[in-house]
């Protein structure tokens, strides 16, 4: 989360000041201005969405499931409203690593994986222990 942070931060920087150029001094690179100054901010403006929605933090305990994003309110839900989960193994290029899917009544799919959550070996623990019966093959 930091990385991202420093890259939309380098990103801004530049798009602020290639738009401060453009302001000062028009006639200089003008095209190129023009061009980069709107690309930087979609490529910014992205990569913060995407951020955003996998920056979500789950705990589970209590029969609840809360998860929230990283700005977002918090969410609960009963064990009882899980409908299905699975686990399944992501290979990448380099390595691989375990992605958790948990699907609750309103259809809503969590995706959490152990690269990102710390406690994930508890998440999966405790759902095999309450909802055994849930886990989808």
């Amino acid at each position: 989360m930091i990385s991202i942070g420093v890259i939309l931060s380098i990103i801004l920087g530049v798009d602020i000041w290639l738009f401060y150029e453009l302001v000062q001094n028009p006639d200089a690179y003008l095209i190129v201005k023009l061009i980069l100054t709107p690309t930087l901010l979609v490529i910014a403006i992205t990569i913060a969405r995407k951020a955003y929605s996998t920056a979500l933090r789950v705990t589970i305990g209590n029969n609840k499931l809360t998860y929230s994003y990283l700005f977002g309110t918090k969410k609960s839900h009963k064990i009882s409203d899980v409908t299905s989960w699975y686990e399944e193994v992501v290979k990448s290029k380099k390595d691989e690593y375990k992605r958790l899917t948990i699907v609750v009544k309103n259809g809503k799919a969590l995706l959490i994986s152990n690269k990102e959550n710390t406690n994930y070996q508890s998440i999966v623990n405790y759902l095999s222990k309450k909802i055994k019966k849930l886990k989808a093959q």
